[in-house]
């Protein structure tokens, strides 16, 4: 019996061994000897996966009794078993079969790290030994699939990605509250945000109509201007007496214009809500759209799925807009094929998505990204002044640099989408940090808008970041970005 009762403990203690995670590493190269950039090892019947760097590395956790599964567009497909192997390095064969062209699919694996994360493209017109070898920089192969010459590529289906939102002006003391982490008043420094005081100001009509597109403006006692803006469809909007430093005015005041006209009113540092009445009625219908999207490396693991979710979003914006223009930004970083890419407005849907299918992932190789040059090119454009609602989403995983000179560009950027009445809503993708979340909350909260971040709930991309907030409702992210389309230009469902 004591025997037995042994064997029994001792298969047990085996069996909890085995169904531990280990790190698994190990380098793949052909069969000279090359290593091989990009080629997947998944988990074999599961979407757990990663791939290998530009030295053929790659690292991922597995159990011993999983299966992983090497493939790599062009060779053969090679199953190695964990057991209890820490390391696993292995040649792939060349498939004897010639290729004319290469389509790289992206099929939403969940990759372990951010620096193993690269480029989702259409590989055209390169020569299958080149693209095979790694020299096309920034394509990386996630599940592939071939088509023929001429056939175009079918994006992954919309509908996928998954996402929340905060919206701090709406959970106010919720924001305050978050501010009081010294971690977070570090990053509130770092870029000079302070956004902890604020006014709201209501514009109606003789109708008790709200007016959209007023300008409005706040000035401290010295009559120095802190800050402009302009009210959205709901005939609100919030200026910070802090918006750049901290606040300690006594005095303040609040002027809108309006045809020609001035109305101010003084305030003390106390009062939170000021109310105007004009005679002014805005008729125009008409909305902006733009997308400004990172286009680096770390991107590639949810770009064609992103690519997707905006073609959806813009072909579902309401036939109640008389007039919808949609463009396009992407930018990489310094060094890279290009450092900001551009398409201006354009009402013609069909052509955006066009413009939209031919980008792709690239580039970067450091954490932060060109995300002030991006700011410059996008709020630069002949934004419509007349129009009822100017959004800017703001597609990325990665801050600016830190210096002195980009702290200085962003809030000149900032204080433009202010003056022209854009709201910037940031949409944070995986492999993001709290730098980036905090930053993110302060550019949509200056411009009046909201943040969103995609999450873990799609299984698609690497880890996405848990953001700072006692509740949150998760959506399907094209209908989130719908209905706050919707919201911002006051359709009601």
């Amino acid at each position: 019996m004591k025997t037995l009762f042994k064997f029994i403990l001792v298969l047990m203690i085996s069996m909890q061994l085995q169904a531990q995670e280990k790190l698994i590493s190990g380098k793949v190269s052909d069969e000279s000897g090359i290593p091989l950039l990009g080629v997947t090892i998944v988990i074999k019947g599961t979407s757990k996966g990663t791939s290998t760097d530009f030295d053929g590395f790659y690292e991922i956790k597995a159990k011993e009794f999983d299966v992983l599964v090497f493939s790599y567009l062009g060779y053969v497909t090679e199953e190695r078993k964990v057991k209890k192997l820490n390391t696993i390095s292995l040649s792939l064969e060349i498939q004897k079969e010639a290729l004319d062209e290469v389509v790289v699919v992206g099929y939403g694996i969940k990759r372990e790290s951010k620096t193993l994360s690269y480029a989702v493209s259409t590989v055209r017109g390169v020569s299958v030994s080149k693209a095979l070898s790694g020299k096309s920089a920034g394509v990386s192969i996630r599940g592939v699939a071939t088509k023929k010459k001429h056939e175009k590529y079918s994006d992954p289906q919309s509908g996928q990605l998954t996402a929340g939102e905060i919206n701090d002006l709406e959970k106010w003391n919720e924001w305050l509250a978050v501010l009081k982490n010294k971690k977070y008043k570090k990053i509130q420094n770092n870029w000079g945000f302070y956004l902890e005081n604020k006014i709201e100001v209501l514009i109606i009509d003789d109708n008790s109509k709200p007016v959209s597109n007023v300008k409005v403006s706040l000035f401290n006692d010295l009559n120095e201007q802190i800050m402009s803006a302009r009210t959205d469809v709901s005939g609100k909007v919030i200026l910070f007496k802090d918006l750049n430093k901290i606040c300690k005015d006594e005095y303040f005041v609040v002027q809108a214009i309006c045809n020609n006209r001035i109305l101010g009113k003084k305030i003390t540092n106390n009062h939170q809500n000021v109310n105007f009445v004009l005679d002014y009625v805005n008729s125009s219908n008409d909305i902006d759209v733009m997308f400004t999207i990172d286009a680096t490396g770390s991107m590639g693991d949810e770009i064609n799925y992103l690519k997707s979710e905006i073609k959806n979003i813009i072909s579902r914006l309401d036939n109640k807009i008389d007039k919808k223009r949609v463009a396009l930004t992407f930018y990489r970083d310094e060094g890279d094929e290009y450092l900001v890419r551009d398409f201006d407005f354009n009402d013609d849907i069909e052509v955006v998505k066009e413009i939209l299918s031919n980008q792709s992932a690239g580039g970067g190789g450091d954490y932060e990204e060109a995300v002030e040059e991006a700011l410059k090119v996008a709020l630069s454009k002949e934004w419509n002044k007349s129009a009822k609602s100017r959004l800017m989403f703001l597609l990325l995983d990665a801050p600016p640099h830190l210096n002195e000179e980009n702290v200085s560009v962003i809030k000149e950027q900032i204080k433009i989408a202010q003056e022209k009445g854009i709201k910037i809503i940031p949409i944070v993708a995986s492999g993001a940090d709290k730098t980036v979340e905090f930053l993110m909350r302060f550019f949509s909260l200056s411009t009046n808008g909201t943040y969103v971040f995609l999450t873990d709930d799609s299984g698609i991309g690497n880890p996405h970041l848990k953001p700072t907030a006692s509740d949150y409702k998760i959506e399907k992210l094209n209908d989130l970005i719908v209905r706050l389309i919707e919201k911002y230009s006051g359709i009601v469902g």
